[in-house]
């Protein structure tokens, strides 16, 4: 059985909360800015590397892995206005999402339907299966009969995680999510124009640049964009002193300060990928701009108490695949032995 929480006896959550909700104020000519970089950036990594395609290979490989850090930060920039704080116009959000989602190959309503959902209850025990990765406490993991175990341990395995779970997630159940929690007209009017606009998308790239250019350009930049995102995204919530709690006894504000991530990456890297990695702020207060969150970490000291991971780190949280009940922590396949 979990024991109660004692972590918001050691800071004062409705102050921090408070803090927070200071920075929850978008800046449309920031967020402008913001896009027009990527844009421009991205636009001329893509024209560099189909260029390359005319005997310069090198320029076309030199191209992959920026461009995929860019189209991570296009993705980030819709995960923003999914969260209602890119720009301070909702309408303005929601177009732009479901016109990113059709480059980040994320359907934007069904999308941030189930990132919302994980916002909500990031961290219950009773509440996982939608917008996360799925975990298993070490009593559910012994309790399955041989197949299901041999998945769970197949997609747990880092390399499925980076090199074949993000095609399956990206390229394959984005275009038909059958297992979608929320069959809304409105959700599946948007999976089927977001796989409208992919499909133009590649049409126009055939037509115009060649099937060269979607082979080489666009197959590996999205396949190397989708895999550090969900390397982003997996290691934000996998480490050993991770926050999981039974319904009774959890905590939203715990969940933010224990079960989310602050990854100190610096601070170029960090802007590059909307400072994502600055995780513990973002799960207690969604509604901060991404172009905020430096600076909010940077004047609320107390944000600054939490464990602080870095690159090194990484490795060790990619091990991490089951909950630990009785010793409350994250866990390896080795703590079975």
């Amino acid at each position: 059985m979990a024991p109660k929480d004692t972590i918001q006896n050691t800071v004062d959550e409705k102050a921090i909360m408070a803090e927070l909700n200071k920075f929850c104020v978008a800046n449309n000519k920031r967020a402008v800015l913001e896009l027009l970089f990527t844009i421009t950036a991205f636009a001329a990594l893509f024209t560099m590397m189909v260029i390359g395609l005319e005997g310069q290979y090198w320029l076309t490989v030199l191209g992959w892995f920026p461009a995929g850090v860019l189209m991570v930060r296009i993705f980030t920039l819709q995960h923003d206005c999914g969260h209602g704080a890119f720009f301070t116009s909702t309408k303005a959000n929601d177009i732009l999402g479901c016109i990113l989602g059709v480059f980040t190959l994320s359907p934007y309503f069904y999308w941030r339907k189930n990132h919302n959902v994980h916002h909500a209850f990031s961290g219950n025990l009773e509440r996982r299966g939608i917008g996360d990765v799925d975990t298993l406490t070490i009593a559910e993991y012994k309790a399955l009969p041989f197949w299901p175990r041999l998945w769970y341990r197949l997609y747990r395995n880092p390399f499925f995680l980076l090199t074949i779970a993000p095609i399956a997630l990206f390229f394959v159940k984005h275009r038909l999510p059958l297992d979608n929690p929320f069959h809304s007209w409105k959700s599946w009017k948007n999976i089927m124009l977001s796989n409208l606009g992919v499909a133009a998308v590649i049409t126009a790239i055939v037509y115009f640049l060649g099937w060269k250019a979607l082979l080489f350009v666009g197959f590996p930049v999205s396949w190397i964009a989708s895999s550090l995102g969900v390397l982003i995204f997996y290691i934000q919530h996998q480490y050993e002193d991770m926050y999981w709690r039974e319904h009774k006894d959890w905590s939203y504000f715990n969940a933010g300060w224990k079960g989310s991530a602050y990854f100190e990456f610096g601070r170029f890297p960090s802007w590059l990928i909307c400072n994502i990695n600055i995780h513990h702020i973002h799960h207690l207060n969604s509604r901060i701009p991404f172009y905020r969150l430096r600076e909010c970490l940077e004047t609320v000291p107390v944000l600054q108490t939490v464990p602080k991971r870095t690159f090194k780190d990484i490795p060790k949280c990619l091990m991490m695949a089951l909950w630990d009940e009785e010793n409350q922590k994250m866990v390896g396949f080795s703590a079975l032995k």
